[in-house]
């Protein structure tokens, strides 16, 4: 299985990536990088905090190297990138965290990072920055998704990411497109059939309840998703959507849930994938 699997730049439309935060950030790197080959997934995701506590202890990173050699499984997407958006360049926090992205997809050649806002000034400056971080992201062979997050940053829509993405316009700058914030924001399976599909680079599939289950957005959103199939999601809709547009961008999984932080981490990638491939099954 090692010798045929893809490089990361390589991935498409048919295969499965497990994101960072479908299991808690206590369980290593390593041990997410095993469960995925179990359970079928062809990429993983790492979020910067994860990386940085890898760090701060040596044998995890080594412990990570060895799984990835060991499984062929690539790190697909890096998440999650802030302060590139202010009228005056992106602020120094962030070329500091941007060059841990560099380094980060220069030793595993990784696909993607994700960013998210806020943006300040006008949207033609977000753009501005926008534009600007994909050409310093080009230079390390990364594509970037914006990611719209209602409530937690001043991009809640689909529509108004897409617009800085479209004013940026850039080849490796475009979109990741999340269930769970769509659902949250216009729940309007419309705004994703606006979009030109190779504009979507990235998407983490999840369902949920309908009704917010804590009123604080970040607590509800890492912990009460559930896997694909099992909440009140339009998810046929969204699967249907997309296909229409044409979107080269993998299957993204991402099922943050105190539920399944908590279950074993093989039941947890299980369920997940295994939800999502009987959506896409039913509604091919």
């Amino acid at each position: 299985m090692k010798n045929s699997r893809k490089k990361a730049r390589d991935l498409g439309p048919d295969d499965f990536v497990w994101d960072y935060f479908s299991r808690s950030p206590e369980d290593s790197m390593a041990d997410r990088v095993y469960a995925a080959e179990a359970t079928g997934y062809d990429a993983i995701g790492i979020h910067l905090g994860g990386w940085a506590s890898m760090k701060g202890h040596p044998d995890e990173i080594e412990k990570f190297d060895q799984a990835l050699e060991e499984t062929g499984i690539p790190l697909a997407n890096i998440e999650t990138l802030r302060g590139w958006a202010s009228p005056n360049g992106p602020d120094s926090k962030c070329l500091q965290i941007e060059q841990e992205v560099w380094d980060i997809a220069e030793k595993y050649e990784s696909r993607y990072v994700q960013v998210i806002g806020n943006y300040t000034g006008t949207v033609e400056e977000a753009a501005e920055g926008f534009a600007s971080l994909c050409d310093r992201a080009a230079d390390h062979g990364l594509l970037v998704g914006l990611e719209a997050v209602p409530e937690m940053t001043n991009i809640e829509t689909l529509g108004l990411a897409y617009e800085i993405v479209e004013r940026a316009n850039r080849d490796n700058g475009g979109l990741c497109f999340d269930s769970w914030h769509l659902t949250r924001s216009t729940n309007n399976v419309n705004d994703l059939e606006a979009i030109p599909g190779e504009k979507i680079l990235s998407t983490q599939w999840n369902d949920g309840p309908l009704k917010k289950v804590f009123d604080d957005y970040y607590t509800d959103t890492l912990s009460t998703r559930l896997p694909p199939g099992q909440g009140e999601f339009s998810l046929g809709e969204m699967i249907v959507a997309f296909r229409s547009i044409g979107s080269p961008a993998p299957v993204g999984i991402e099922v943050p849930s105190k539920e399944l932080w908590e279950c074993p981490i093989l039941d947890a990638a299980a369920a997940s994938i295994q939800g999502m491939k009987s959506l896409l099954e039913k509604h091919r």
